[in-house]
């Protein structure tokens, strides 16, 4: 990122795995890149207290960085800011707010993510629905990686690793590894996008999605988040989950 991004502003999620361990032990590692670089960075939690998890970060910038002082008293560390998006309502930001200043922090030095929480409180977590990379080939030796996202603060947040297919099973649309061989012959999934939009696939349009939604909703029993996910992949995210945590524990 920094060597891509470094002279502007970006913004990098910290707790893919282990927040303490990138903000005592990453942020340190490259803070002479990210000056050099001269841009300012973006610090982003994304899982546990948020409170807490933006005065970390502002304490580890203020570590690596150094941080001056404003007219008012507060500090505001160098080239570096945070942004929290994760669990944000209007009483979570005052909360935020509140800690920040109790740290000696200046608030200018956060900003706020707005997502269905400062409305009407309908959102991708009500279905626990979020995009995550899953799996990389490396350009440089074409070794072949499975991903996923596994905070020590919050389980409930790993993602699936791996290529991944849908079958039904008994009816509900269930995740497979792909590299099952039955499941290649009946997977649902389809490539829509690569690089850009694949020319072959015919789009629907907003109706004829809702109508497929409609249908399918009202023809699938309610089911929990286990009853859609098979068993050889569940095992495999519990394996690699445990992996990471213990490899990113300090």
């Amino acid at each position: 990122m920094i060597a891509n991004f470094g002279n502007q502003v970006f913004a990098t999620v910290m707790d893919s795995y282990s927040y303490k361990n990138a903000l005592e032990q990453v942020v340190p590692s490259v803070a002479a890149e990210h000056v050099a670089a001269g841009g300012f960075w973006v610090l982003r939690p994304d899982s546990g207290v948020p409170e807490d998890a933006v005065v970390a970060a502002l304490q580890a910038a203020e570590s690596a960085f150094g941080a001056n002082i404003n007219e008012k008293g507060y500090k505001i560390p160098r080239g570096v800011g945070v942004i929290q998006g994760d669990g944000i309502s209007a009483e979570r930001i005052n909360m935020i707010i509140d800690a920040v200043h109790a740290a000696g922090y200046s608030i200018q030095s956060v900003a706020f993510g707005m997502g269905g929480g400062l409305l009407q409180k309908v959102h991708r977590d009500t279905m626990s629905f979020a995009v995550k990379l899953n799996h990389i080939v490396y350009a440089k030796d074409d070794v072949a990686v499975d991903v996923m996202k596994a905070p020590q603060d919050d389980p409930g947040k790993d993602s699936l690793p791996g290529r991944l297919a849908v079958r039904r099973v008994a009816g509900i649309p269930t995740v497979f590894p792909l590299e099952e061989d039955e499941i290649r012959e009946e997977n649902m999934m389809q490539v829509v996008y690569d690089c850009g939009p694949v020319p072959e696939y015919k789009w629907e349009s907003f109706d004829e999605l809702r109508d497929r939604v409609e249908r399918e909703w009202s023809s699938i029993p309610p089911t929990p988040f286990d009853g859609v996910i098979s068993a050889t992949l569940a095992e495999k995210r519990k394996a690699l989950g445990e992996k990471i945590r213990r490899k990113t524990d300090i």
